[in-house]
């Protein structure tokens, strides 16, 4: 959801849109018909000045014009999981970060900053920094999808995110992270809006390492969601658990259908 709406004149917003599609100045120009780059730049500070942000970079605009409403999001596809450098480049660019801060953040050298900077263009194909934050949008490493949610969720959790082992699961409201049972914290757990969802998310996961013990957890509350939940893959089995047919006093254990 954005947190407000804040229109842009029509030649700002072109202009933005553009930037964010990754193209430069000179290109951003020419296609406008502006006179030159110099004007194109003209164009950004008036951006600035329009959603309050006189000292935000480019990339940042890109992300606040989105979560404000004065651009459209773009459309959300396939997520993407990025290796942790990676991801927490992403969300320090959104929020206005240099390289050299982000280097310095990370304790790397500025060379090592600017590799993991081609590699995150890379895996985003984006051209620019602008277009990177409209790339990690489009692959819900940023914006409103639970998806992006999932994914900063988890990066508070843990110091050093390590995303190995997850598993993307589609479900009709929308694409979420699940993380295996082991490592520091062994019980993880998806919270989704109906029961129908959660045996669509136990079946998908059923099947895969890392998930046992699947348990899906009515409501505390009416209209609240349900919880698919899993251990570590030992875990013995709880007494007093029935198979995931319909609601139960207690969290009932996934067992699957058999062929």
């Amino acid at each position: 959801m954005t947190t407000s709406q804040t229109l842009l004149p029509n030649l700002e917003r072109d202009v933005l849109t553009l930037l964010a599609q990754g193209y430069r100045d000179q290109e951003v120009a020419a296609r406008l018909g502006l006179e030159n780059a110099k004007q194109a730049c003209y164009r950004v500070d008036r951006i600035k000045a329009h959603l309050g942000l006189e000292a935000a970079t480019r990339p940042q605009l890109v992300d606040a014009a989105y979560t404000r409403g004065a651009l459209p999001a773009p459309d959300p596809i396939q997520p993407l999981v990025l290796e942790a450098a990676q991801y927490h480049l992403v969300r320090m660019i959104a929020a206005g970060a240099t390289i050299g801060e982000y280097a310095g953040k990370r304790k790397m050298t500025r060379s090592q900053a600017n590799s993991v900077v081609r590699k995150t263009q890379g895996a985003l194909e984006a051209a620019t920094l602008p277009a990177l934050i409209r790339e990690a949008w489009r692959r819900q490493i940023l914006g409103p999808t639970l998806f992006a949610a999932d994914l900063q969720m988890h990066s508070q959790q843990e110091p050093e995110p390590g995303l190995g082992g997850h598993v993307i699961v589609p479900l009709a409201s929308g694409h979420r992270l699940a993380l295996p049972a082991w490592g520091l914290r062994p019980t993880r757990y998806l919270d989704v809006p109906d029961e129908t969802e959660a045996q669509a998310a136990a079946r998908f996961l059923s099947a895969r390492d890392g998930y046992a013990q699947l348990r899906i957890t009515p409501p505390e509350h009416q209209g609240g969601p349900f919880r698919v939940s899993w251990r570590r893959q030992e875990a013995m089995p709880s007494s007093g658990h029935s198979p995931v047919l319909g609601r139960s006093r207690n969290p009932p254990v996934y067992r699957g259908r058999s062929a």
